[in-house]
């Protein structure tokens, strides 16, 4: 009876929490739709509300809106999308010539390819696909099928499989380096055309394209420029050859419609079948000339044919459970479960995925942590708290008499750029209590900056060659705030060390074509694909060692170096091999090969088991006969990100930071991997955030300890500002209270910085105002602390008296 009374107990200090909404779609769909009785239930039961997953990116919103670091996984999927779109749409009507036929990408390559995505990407990416539509695709890699003539359907489906008890696994944990790949228009319940189909929510975006009234307003053209070179040091031409193609749509900066954007997000599915996972798509459209090899070229319209995709595993995706705000726009059916008490405020943390506590409550202007309290309240700890804890902590303390920052009318023209040239920064006064060596990092930090800004494309040739490099530390984080940039090299670094190292010109198996070159046209379109899908990718290149890459016909060039550059907003593309100066003795070339020359034995192992269709018409799904396919490739910490300079090369033009990854082919004759080359991508150092917040002394930051936040007060950076002064805000410490009532909780550090600037010049400054002040009155001690003197004190009185 006592055991039955405490267990009573103990299942009733957990009643505060009420069901809601996040628990409601638990149990509906992920707790209840597994791998074993997908088969059975409904599409409808598969496939989630629209208002789940919100603050969906869009691509006219890339360029002029934050997406936080909660979203960078989404940006990137829609960026790879947008990619394997441009590249496919591009290669296709490139090679839309019956002489292009054979050497257009075979089985081989779209295997690969979507095995890259996957591998390059082990935790932004979970799947990739290029999938065509009904009767539109064209194998080259089919030996018993006739010229001219389509398959029914075909489908390069990949995800990553679980390896747990893999043979040869002996650790039994999964290690996210293996890709199951299937061609989906092969075996049963292959007809992913049919609406009834259930794992399909991303046909129905563009697919089928049958109305040609459309074709202006959902598709676009592009231009690319590209110079051959067939000889070492020259070019074939002094002009690039120019292509228009058709590819996904480039909507207006004030287009409001999903349907008109290039690349459109599923809602949360399952994949059963395939990874037996929820997942969400990003997805996007190739388009093609079609009918194909036909003489009738007036028949031909520029049509969708096909998708590229990209899945992402539904419970990694974060949600705000914070209310509907402008930073947590509507509508969203998980927003406002958040369990934030009345007088604190909710901040939503990222990198939670879909799991309660993702978020922290702060106090509301004009409210303070108890002195015992040091804030913010963790989400996940008030989720795990009693009753009896969550009603007596997790609050805050109204405070009293609050002050308002004085009006100035003085106008006072002074900016906190980092280049104002009329501010001499040493003959600067010092007005906080910064210390001389870190007023000295303040210097250095000006200098940098006015360095950045006094070159440009016109004097760029004019100073000398140390003007264009600015020292490491001037980049620091570049390597997190831009590793979707560097993982889009890693997954070119990822497709050619999988092709060189596997396939042989050579190779044929039974009815299935094998073997194939890579032909410079491939890789002119994918280092395209790189510019034109990512903003934040000014250039990328592919550069070979010396003879490494052979021509159709066997021969080997001594050099070649596919690379492309946006210039003025268009895409051109040049052979490196061409300019006068070998790109074999750059300091980023000569850096990558020194490491990767003579050993290969950090390289990671990776694994793609690969189904193919039996016969022309997909009667069934067969393993390939070479069952699984391995290689080794590099993953994203062995790429070099190099410092900031000036690319004054009349392409870029433009401060830029490059990550360069080397790629290896298999030699045959030593059996062995070698280094085969570089890749590499460029982006801009504008788009870079500093942290001006104190660091450790062994932290390689040209800017921390430059804030000047006071010493009552903690210095936190803010996202989203680019290269920016000012990017921090000041938060009270404990003990200390923010003292204006102007309805925020901090102090900004674009305030601070222009108020010092005011301080300097000699004007009216409210600099020395910004700090917090001591804890006052009510809000000095806990309420229960207060409880608790009370009692003593009762306690203390009564025994005098007994005495």
């Amino acid at each position: 009876m006592l055991l039955k009374e405490e267990l009573v107990v103990a299942d009733g200090v957990f009643t505060w929490l009420q069901r809601d909404r996040y628990d409601e779609i638990v149990e509906k769909y992920i707790n209840a739709i597994k791998g074993h009785n997908c088969a059975s239930r409904s599409k409808a039961d598969m496939m989630m509300r629209d208002d789940i997953v919100t603050q969906i990116p869009k691509a006219n919103e890339l360029l002029s809106k934050v997406f936080y670091s909660n979203r960078s996984a989404l940006v990137h999927m829609h960026n790879m999308a947008l990619n394997r779109a441009f590249f496919m749409s591009y290669i296709l009507q490139r090679m839309n010539s019956t002489e292009d036929y054979s050497i257009q990408p075979n089985l081989h390559y779209l295997y690969m390819s979507v095995t890259a995505d996957i591998n390059a990407n082990p935790y932004a990416i979970n799947g990739s696909s290029i999938i065509f539509d009904k009767d539109v695709y064209y194998p080259n890699w089919l030996t018993n099928l006739d010229f001219n003539k389509t398959i029914p359907l075909f489908g390069v489906k990949g995800w990553r499989k679980d390896n747990t008890f893999a043979q040869g696994n002996f650790i039994r944990e999964p290690n996210r380096r293996v890709v199951q790949v299937k061609d989906i228009g092969a075996g049963n319940n292959k007809n992913y055309t049919n609406e009834r189909h259930k794992m399909n929510p991303w046909y129905q975006f563009w697919l089928p394209d049958l109305d040609k009234h459309e074709d202006k307003s959902n598709k676009f053209t592009y231009s690319i420029g590209i110079r051959y070179s067939n000889v070492t040091g020259k070019f074939i031409k002094e002009e690039f050859d120019v292509f228009n193609f058709f590819g996904p749509n480039l909507p207006s900066q004030n287009e409001k419609d999903n349907g008109k954007m290039p690349v459109r997000f599923t809602v949360p599915y399952f994949d059963c079948g395939k990874s037996n996972k929820w997942v969400v798509s990003a997805v996007s459209p190739i388009v093609d000339f079609f009918p194909r090899y036909s003489n009738y070229t007036h028949m031909r319209r520029q049509r969708f044919v096909g998708v590229a995709v990209m899945d992402i595993h539904f419970t990694k995706i974060d949600f705000n459970a914070c209310g509907i705000s402008p930073g947590n726009p509507g509508p969203s059916y998980l927003a406002g479960i958040a369990r934030c008490k009345s007088n604190t405020g909710c901040k939503h943390l990222s990198g939670k995925g879909y799991k309660r506590g993702g978020y922290i409550c702060h106090c509301k202007n004009k409210y303070v942590y108890p002195m015992d309290i040091q804030g913010p309240y963790n989400g996940k700890l008030i989720e795990q708290a009693t009753n009896a804890e969550y009603a007596n902590s997790f609050g805050c303390i109204r405070g009293d008499h609050y002050r308002v920052l004085p009006i100035v009318d003085q106008k006072a023209h002074v900016t906190v750029e980092f280049g104002v040239a009329n501010i001499n920064v040493r003959k600067k006064r010092s007005f906080d209590n910064r210390s001389k060596f870190d007023q000295m990092r303040f210097n250095r930090m000006i200098r940098i900056f006015r360095q950045k800004v006094s070159i440009n494309k016109n004097n760029c040739n004019s100073v000398p060659a140390s003007s264009l490099h600015l020292p490491g530390d001037a980049a620091y984080d570049v390597e997190n705030q831009f590793k979707s940039q560097g993982s889009t090299a890693l997954r070119l670094s990822h497709f050619l060390s999988l092709f060189l190292e596997n396939i042989q010109a050579t190779d044929n198996f039974g009815n299935l074509r094998g073997g194939g070159r890579l032909h410079q046209d491939h890789l002119f379109g994918e280092v395209l694909a790189n510019v034109m899908a990512d903003y934040r990718i000014i250039s990328s290149g592919i550069f070979f060692e010396p003879y490494i890459f052979k021509n159709q016909d066997g021969t080997s060039k001594e050099l070649f170096g596919p690379y492309a550059f946006k210039s003025e907003g268009v895409a051109k593309a040049i052979d490196m091999a061409g300019l006068p100066r070998k790109y074999i003795f750059e300091n980023w070339y000569q850096n990558i090969k020194e490491r990767w020359k003579t050993n290969t034995a950090k390289l990671e192992k990776y694994k793609m088991n690969q189904l193919v269709r039996s016969d022309v018409k997909g009667t069934s799904a067969v393993k390939f006969e070479y069952y699984p396919i391995a290689y080794f490739a590099p993953k994203y910490d062995d790429g070099m990100w190099s410092n900031p300079k000036f690319k004054c090369d009349r392409m870029v033009d433009n401060w830029v930071m490059t990550y360069s990854i080397p790629f290896f082919q298999r030699d045959y004759v030593a059996k062995k991997n070698i280094f085969a080359g570089v890749v590499t991508v460029d982006v801009p150092l504008d788009n870079l955030e500093i942290n001006q917040c104190p660091q450790s002394f062994n932290v390689a930051n040209a800017f921390k300890n430059t804030a000047r936040c006071h010493i009552s007060t903690e210095c936190r950076k803010i996202p989203g500002y680019k290269y920016s002064r000012g990017a921090y805000r000041c938060d009270c410490k404990q003990g200390t209270e923010y003292q204006f009532a102007d309805g925020k909780t901090f102090i900004e550090g674009s305030l601070v910085e222009l108020e010092y600037e005011k301080k300097v010049r000699g004007l009216f400054s409210r600099f020395d105002s910004l700090v917090c002040r001591v804890q006052g009155g009510a809000t000095t001690i806990n309420s229960n602390c207060i409880s608790i003197l009370k009692v003593v004190i009762v306690a203390l009185m009564i025994q005098r008296f007994t005495e």
